[in-house]
């Protein structure tokens, strides 16, 4: 393990360069595969997952060393650029700063009930391109704020990087592989990050390593930070629960890869779905409370709503309501797998996307209420804002801002897929990763 300080490039790892040169060596071989993909795990020999497609590392490698050019050919060509320097960064009218009181809460979907809801105030109209801080690949992972400013970003280049909200890097730390997983900020400013290296790592707020802990599988989903900061909750080849030196405290074994988040519910228990399909319930001493089988795999998380109903969408296509004692209230069915965490509104109305491409509303009775076509499926998980504006990415390129209503604020062109969760941060920034290989800051 490795912490880098400066903006310096990171060299690749060997096993990439092995990777690139080998495909190199095929000549004309570069083929995609048609059925669709969620993460690496699913390609096979030198491809990766990228645009939900299976691709070799070497083709997606150009295709972004391209795409970077052009996009930074064309910010040093205009007379107004949106990239802010570092005197200006951070700064604004008072039109532009959220006015609501709170700030972003530093994990997945802003809490442990994974509702998606910020007392943040984000962007009502078009906003524009702060800065954009570039990793060397793919970001999936969603961006955090932290009470300092700073933002956490995971990136499948091995890193996990603190950016200033000057778009500065301030220090990257460099795992085993991919961070998939959104890292969670506790009360004294640690980070704690889950990798595919098979460990979860704290680190201090300057990105020194606290201790790191080795799992029996990779660590895909967020870790979730238990009540009073006492336990942190990991899945992998089941859950995991550490005490805050890094030391297990008790496991509970699945049969295969967890890669649902896991959420906490207001009576105290621990919510999870797994590869087989079913929803898990634990006290946070280990204690099983119940499972409930809802029909197909679950790769995204549960949320939790404020009475207690818990969410959750899986890959047959639907989303299920299920009470606190586990038992199933209704289903709703997209037109496509749903692998993302469902937002709950104020009002109880649940807003999740699918694979079916569209941004769905629906009633806290299982109805539905309006729906948003994309042109790309939709892996984003959505945020709420403090008045109700909705925000969520697609793989057609497009960020999207939504009204309550379901009305289209506006869309931003990204330039690549939008897989990752948007984050925003106390002044309205709106902050989002992608398939470009960046972190981007809107306002």
């Amino acid at each position: 393990m490795t912490v880098v300080s400066t903006m310096a490039g990171v060299a690749l790892p060997f096993t990439l360069l092995f990777s690139l040169l080998l495909a190199i060596s095929c000549g004309g071989t570069q083929t995609r595969t048609a059925a669709p993909c969620m993460s690496d795990v699913e390609c096979h020999g030198d491809r990766i997952c990228h645009g939900g497609s299976c691709r070799f590392i070497s083709e997606v490698e150009d295709e972004l060393a391209a795409q970077r050019a052009a996009q930074d050919a064309a910010l040093a060509g205009s007379a107004d650029a949106s990239v802010s320097s570092p005197t200006d960064a951070g700064t604004g009218d008072a039109e532009t700063v959220a006015t609501t009181a709170g700030t972003e809460s530093p994990t997945f979907m802003g809490g442990p009930q994974r509702t998606g809801r910020t007392a943040n105030r984000g962007p009502a109209a078009m906003p524009q391109e702060r800065w954009a801080f570039r990793t060397r690949s793919r970001v999936f992972s969603s961006p955090i704020v932290a009470a300092t400013g700073e933002i956490y970003i995971g990136s499948l280049d091995r890193t996990l990087s603190s950016v200033g909200n000057d778009g500065r890097l301030r220090w990257r730390y460099t795992g085993g592989d991919k961070f998939y997983a959104t890292p969670a900020v506790g009360p004294d400013g640690t980070i704690y990050a889950a990798c595919d290296d098979r460990s979860v790592v704290a680190l201090t707020a300057t990105g020194q390593v606290r201790w790191q802990r080795r799992l029996g599988a990779p660590a895909s989903a967020s870790p979730l930070l238990g009540p009073g900061a006492q336990r942190l909750f990991v899945a992998a080849d089941g859950l995991y629960a550490l005490d805050m030196t890094g030391e297990v405290a008790w496991h509970v074994a699945t049969a295969g890869h967890i890669r649902s988040t896991p959420a906490l519910h207001p009576n105290g228990f621990v919510v999870i779905g797994t590869a087989d399909g079913k929803v898990l319930a634990f006290g946070t001493d280990g204690r099983p409370y119940w499972e409930t089988a809802v029909g197909a795999s679950i790769d995204g998380g549960a949320s939790i709503g404020d009475d207690g109903t818990i969410y959750v969408g899986h890959d047959g296509g639907e989303v299920v309501a299920l009470r606190a004692d586990g038992r199933i209230l209704w289903r709703y069915e997209a037109g496509g797998d749903v692998r993302a965490t469902p937002a709950i509104a104020p009002d109880g109305t649940i807003i999740v996307g699918s694979y079916d491409r569209k941004i769905h509303a629906i009633n806290p009775d299982g109805t539905p209420r309006w729906q948003v076509e994309t042109a790309g499926r939709v892996r984003s998980s959505a945020r709420i804002d403090s008045e109700g504006r909705i925000y969520v990415g697609s793989q057609d390129n497009f960020l999207y801002a939504l009204s309550p209503s379901g009305e289209v604020l506006f869309r931003l062109n990204v330039g690549q897929d939008v897989d990752s969760t948007p984050a925003i941060g106390p002044d309205g920034t709106l902050y989002v990763g992608a398939d470009d290989g960046a972190l981007h800051a809107y306002r």
